[in-house]
C-alpha cells in the first residue's frame, strides 16, 4: 500500500511539472516581438512566434508569478546569439511579465 501511495503522489507530481518549452527559432522570436515592441506587427509570419513567446508562463499554487515569466521569456530570447541585449532588455520591460 505504501509503495502504490509513493508511486500515485510521484505521478501527480510529474504530471504537474512542465518543463520549459522554447520556440524553435529564438531568433524569430526577437524579431518579431521586437516589431511588436516598437508599435509595428510582423503580421501572420509573427503569430507563432509570438505565441511561443507569450506561451511561457510560470505560476505556482497561488498564481501567476510576473518576474519568473519575464526571466523564462528572457531565457529564450538570450538564446539568439546575434540579438542586441538591448532590443531583448526592451522586450522584456514592454511583454516580460504581462499575461495574456
Amino acid at each position: 500500500m505504501k509503495r502504490t501511495a509513493t508511486a500515485a503522489a510521484l505521478l501527480c507530481f510529474i504530471a504537474g511539472f512542465s518543463a520549459p518549452s522554447f520556440a524553435s527559432d529564438p531568433c524569430k522570436v526577437v524579431l518579431c516581438m521586437a516589431g511588436k515592441a516598437m508599435g509595428s506587427g510582423g503580421g501572420r509570419e509573427c503569430k507563432s512566434a509570438e505565441r511561443d513567446f507569450f506561451n511561457i508562463v510560470k505560476k505556482n499554487k497561488n498564481g501567476f508569478l510576473p518576474s519568473h515569466t519575464a526571466d523564462a521569456r528572457k531565457s529564450l530570447l538570450v538564446q539568439c546569439k546575434g540579438a542586441d541585449p538591448k532590443t531583448i532588455s526592451n522586450i522584456i520591460q514592454k511583454f516580460g511579465s504581462i499575461k495574456i
